[in-house]
């Protein structure tokens, strides 16, 4: 996330608490809605009640502050992943922890999971060489899960990076027709998904 300067100028509001994240937190919601191309800056200025210029003590520009979600979403989701796998046991249930972890991160901060994941347009975004470490970080966590039962015998597979990327690819679709007013939570119907990945990959 940008630098936030300390020293005050025109334009910047003054009893804002926490004016990155509450930046964040409008701009995701209208990224999410609109998408990136339908936001401007000004957009994001009205929600927070503030100005255009003050904007700019915070973000460089629409761009810097497109990034700084995308990448505050990579690491809260593997923070998020690592302390609910730190409480499951061996195999099954850690790859079952770390689905879950993934399903309740999105139900909880759908607008930013939303904003990073499809606000630009999906395969179209061009990640920065900081959001490809997060982004990578994150798989690899769930490839070594994967790996490491396989190395203890309860699963069997060929290849862990293309077991990972098919779970993340299931996960991640359920951005697009997720209804929260649905009849299931996205734990439940992330539970349904590990039972599946489980069973095709379980040695016994």
């Amino acid at each position: 996330m940008s630098t936030q300067e300390t020293s005050p100028r025109p334009g910047r509001p003054p009893s804002l608490r926490d004016p990155q994240r509450t930046i964040c937190d409008a701009a995701a919601s209208l990224f999410a809605a609109k998408g990136y191309d339908g936001t401007s800056l000004q957009d994001v200025a009205s929600a927070v009640g503030m100005t255009k210029a003050g904007l700019y003590h915070y973000f460089r520009n629409k761009q810097d502050l497109f990034d700084s979600i995308v990448l505050g979403v990579l690491s809260d989701m593997l923070d998020s992943a690592r302390e609910r796998v730190a409480g499951a046991k061996e195999g099954a249930e850690r790859v079952a922890a770390f689905m879950v972890a993934h399903a309740l991160y999105f139900e909880k901060n759908r607008d930013h999971y939303r904003a990073a994941f499809i606000g630009r347009g999906g395969d179209l975004y061009v990640f920065t060489p900081e959001q490809m470490q997060a982004r990578r970080a994150y798989t690899d966590f769930l490839k070594d899960i994967l790996e490491e039962g396989k190395a203890r015998g309860a699963f069997t597979f060929d290849d862990a990076p293309l077991v990972a990327r098919g779970i993340l690819g299931m996960l991640n679709w359920m951005t697009r027709w997720y209804n929260p007013q649905g009849e299931k939570t996205a734990e439940e119907i992330a539970g349904t998904y590990a039972q599946i990945v489980l069973k095709g990959i379980a040695t016994d």
